[in-house]
């Protein structure tokens, strides 16, 4: 007779494009620990192309998770049809997988159900709003933390949590797909090169493109010679830059899907906070952080939010100002045009920083060459599931 063991269920559910990119491997190395398995959840078309049964595509909606009320019904919805899924169709083990607004209440509704919960991607209640941690424990039975010094924060506050290592760096950066020398048509070869990260989301994009434009004219104008390029997620933020660049009268060339390519491409990247700083730090590429915020949301709200003495993930990791930072940025935009222009008219100091972004990346790349992020989380999950019995 087959046992939940040999033939689980496991429940994923991701709510943006990048959970949907973590629960597709996931799946994969689940699948190496357990042939038979079957997955069922919310995600997105990977999860699907990788065989997930998708109750809701929410990945759509990603952008809505914490700025539009008029999205709240559609989120109400989504738990209700995960909560009837849950008690009509049990899964062994549930994995919610970062975008914690939506997935600690996934967690929570899994526990009071008594189905066994491992969060992937612990949500950084170190840095902000550190409150809700009783709250996160209810849902959890164990977290995997993506950044080193998570696991010890999380233990202490008496959450069962492990180090998995950061899926970015699962894949090596000199991957060739990465080469910009691939990307047609061709990227100019200019003397001064400068890629903008102007985030994954609609309202990321609309907060932190302006600023940096305001740098590329400075850039322009010091480097007559200098070229400019942006990544997007996917169309919709193409076309959504596009239509920036078109309203303020700037030519940048756009790129889809080409992030770490134009990232290597460039002498100085100007990127928002957030997963994107590892990214510009495991090609070793100088960077100037910054994420726009009204300052009224800051002064009200923010400041009293935020925990952290660092925002932005390398400085966080690196424990001192490694890169400039303007976190949060309003007001005028000449400081970060002033350290921009600076970086760039002194190649030794980018040469410098770059050194110290390779020996700061070095023990998360080594920790992932060893072992995997996604099968270090399917250890977790099959440790959860043979306890479960």
């Amino acid at each position: 007779m087959e046992s939940v063991i040999d033939t689980p269920v496991f429940f994923l559910s991701a709510a943006e494009h990048s959970g949907d990119t973590l629960g597709a491997s996931l799946i994969a190395a689940l699948r190496d620990e357990f042939p038979a398995a079957r997955f069922v959840g919310i995600g997105g078309r990977k999860m699907a192309a990788a065989g997930c049964r998708l109750l809701a595509d929410p990945t759509a909606n990603s952008a809505m998770l914490l700025v539009a009320p008029a999205q709240v019904g559609y989120w109400i919805k989504l738990l209700q049809s995960v909560q009837r899924e849950f008690s009509c169709n049990r899964p062994s083990v549930v994995i919610p997988i970062d975008s914690p607004p939506v997935n600690i209440r996934v967690g929570k509704r899994a526990r009071q159900l008594k189905i066994p919960v491992c969060y992937y991607v612990a949500p950084q209640l170190w840095a902000w709003a550190p409150w809700r941690i009783k709250k996160f424990a209810a849902a959890v039975n164990t977290v995997c933390c993506v950044l080193p010094f998570e696991e010890a924060y999380f233990r202490q506050q008496g959450v069962n949590a492990v180090y998995v290592g950061h899926p970015l760096f699962d894949s090596p950066a000199d991957n060739p797909v990465f080469d910009p020398a691939g990307l047609k048509p061709p990227l100019p070869a200019a003397p001064v090169r400068v890629t903008l990260l102007p985030g994954s989301r609609q309202a990321e994009i609309d907060a932190n493109l302006p600023p940096m434009l305001d740098a590329v004219r400075a850039i322009r104008a010091r480097f007559t010679n200098s070229a400019f390029a942006a990544a997007a997620a996917d169309d919709s933020r193409a076309w959504q830059i596009r239509a920036c660049l078109r309203r303020l009268g700037e030519s940048v060339d756009v790129r889809t899907g080409a992030a770490d390519a134009l990232i290597r491409w460039a002498d100085l990247v100007l990127t928002c906070s957030g997963t994107a700083t590892l990214q510009v730090a495991r090609h070793h590429k100088p960077m100037i952080v910054m994420y726009a915020l009204a300052w009224w949301k800051w002064n009200l709200v923010g400041r009293f939010l935020v925990q952290s003495r660092y925002l932005s993930l390398v400085n966080i990791l690196a424990d001192r100002e490694l890169v400039p930072e303007f976190m949060p940025l309003y007001g005028s935009t000449q400081p970060l045009i002033r350290r921009a222009i600076d970086l760039l008219s002194y190649p030794g100091r980018m040469a410098e920083m770059s050194g110290q972004l390779q020996n700061l990346v070095a023990p998360l790349e080594q920790f992932s060459r060893e072992m995997p992020a996604g099968r270090r989380v399917a250890l977790q999950v099959a440790h959860l599931l043979r306890a479960a019995g």
